[in-house]
């Protein structure tokens, strides 16, 4: 990517994490903006995101991949990994070297998962304003040596963002919206993940590849990637418009 170019992308990617003020937010649908800017951006392999609730425990909200949804959900159920450290220390974590032992001994069952998905490095940037943190987005590379200083500069600057966004958004609702925007977001997931599956199973193809093009379709046509999915769940968007040529449908 020319510099030119990437600047501008950086330009557009502030620019959309400070639109929060809109009618029809949806917290996943927001985390999936950042996530996409940061794959784009940082050079890294896979993102996933947590967050904090209002009891300060932490909740698997999105990820851009299958694997790293499972490695988020394995950090909660784990009570170990980068975001919690992240998430308790109010600060970066990382990056960490996952093929060196000081990893393992640090924390021994999601290193071992970690590796067994395929990641060598792993960083926990903040969500966070000040002393306030409100989640942790994780950065996994398949290479140890992968995640570089400046691009977790970056990372932290686009994470800052998105928590401002995400705090003014929740300034402009009641305490009974603030309360129940994480479950909405929880909910959201659980429609993705649906919808993921469903277009899966329809086209022969793999929940990774599925949510691609679902994102893609929402991104392309700047519609709440949650209300698409609602849409494929419910059966009144065609598979037909993600397929590619290369897909075989299956036959019912």
């Amino acid at each position: 990517m020319a510099q030119g170019e990437r600047d501008e992308r950086i330009a557009q990617a502030f620019l959309e994490l400070a639109d929060t003020l809109v009618e029809g937010f949806y917290l996943v649908d927001f985390l999936h903006v950042l996530t996409d800017h940061m794959l784009e951006l940082l050079d890294v392999t896979a993102i996933g995101v947590i967050m904090v609730d209002t009891r300060g425990r932490l909740v698997d909200v999105t990820a851009s991949t299958h694997t790293a949804h499972q490695l988020e959900e394995a950090q909660i159920e784990f009570d170990e990994g980068p975001s919690k450290d992240c998430c308790r220390q109010h600060e970066q974590v990382g990056p960490v070297d996952l093929t060196r032992q000081a990893a393992a001994e640090r924390w021994p069952r999601f290193t071992k998962a970690a590796r067994t998905a395929g990641f060598a490095a792993v960083a926990a940037i903040p969500l966070r304003l000040r002393e306030e943190v409100i989640g942790a987005v994780n950065v996994f590379h398949a290479l140890p040596v992968g995640l570089h200083p400046a691009s977790l500069r970056l990372g932290q600057a686009l994470a800052d963002a998105a928590t401002i966004g995400i705090l003014h958004q929740r300034l402009a609702q009641d305490q009974a919206e603030r309360v129940g925007q994480l479950q909405t977001a929880l909910n959201s997931r659980i429609i993705i993940e649906q919808a993921k599956g469903a277009l899966g199973a329809q086209l022969d193809i793999s929940p990774d590849i599925a949510f691609d093009r679902l994102r893609a379709h929402a991104r392309s046509n700047r519609r709440s990637l949650t209300d698409l999915c609602r849409l494929v769940v419910e059966g009144r968007v065609s598979a037909g418009i993600f397929a590619t040529a290369q897909d075989r449908p299956r036959r019912s």
